[in-house]
């Protein structure tokens, strides 16, 4: 099968604007689950769509890239792979605070994160009937995952939201 140059590099063209989108949207905190998973899909297929566009063209990067050009080139990618082998990863880096609170928070038992957070015991009691779930006193994350809730919406309640 034959790729034609348009088709390769219409793909090429689409992806990026795609994949540029669903970036600028995320950089603005228009954060959703699926502009992120539409990103990471896009940009598969951006990088697959780049590869045939390269291959398609081949004749023409060649010319192109030549003497100044390619050891631009070359030293661009070998500082992109010394950048990804020696800039710190996060297990490195230092820890976000919010995930540390989010966790210490999912940590905590059902019972004193009740009383902490000032939560209304009726809406409470009234949405784990709604669903005939027993309270229990272990921890929020526990209670979460061995209940099948929904993360949102049971801290939604515990927060009076």
């Amino acid at each position: 099968m034959k790729i034609s140059r348009p088709i390769a590099t219409t793909t090429t063209i689409a992806t990026f604007f795609l994949v540029g989108a669903t970036g600028a949207l995320m950089f603005f905190d228009f954060k959703n689950h699926n502009i992120k998973t539409i990103h990471e899909y896009i940009g598969i297929v951006m990088v697959l769509a780049c590869a045939l566009h390269i291959v398609v063209n081949f004749a023409a990067f060649k010319k192109y890239f030549t003497g100044k050009k390619l050891g631009f080139i070359a030293l661009s990618i070998a500082v992109a792979v010394a950048f990804m082998i020696f800039i710190p990863t996060s297990s490195n880096m230092q820890k976000n605070p919010q995930k540390e609170l989010y966790n210490s928070f999912m940590s905590a038992n059902l019972n004193n994160a009740i009383t902490l957070l000032n939560s209304d015991k009726t809406v409470l009691n009234s949405y784990l009937n709604s669903k005939n779930i027993k309270f229990e006193d272990i921890n929020i994350r526990e209670f979460i995952a061995k209940n099948r809730l929904n993360e949102q919406e049971f801290i939604n309640i515990l927060l009076n939201k």
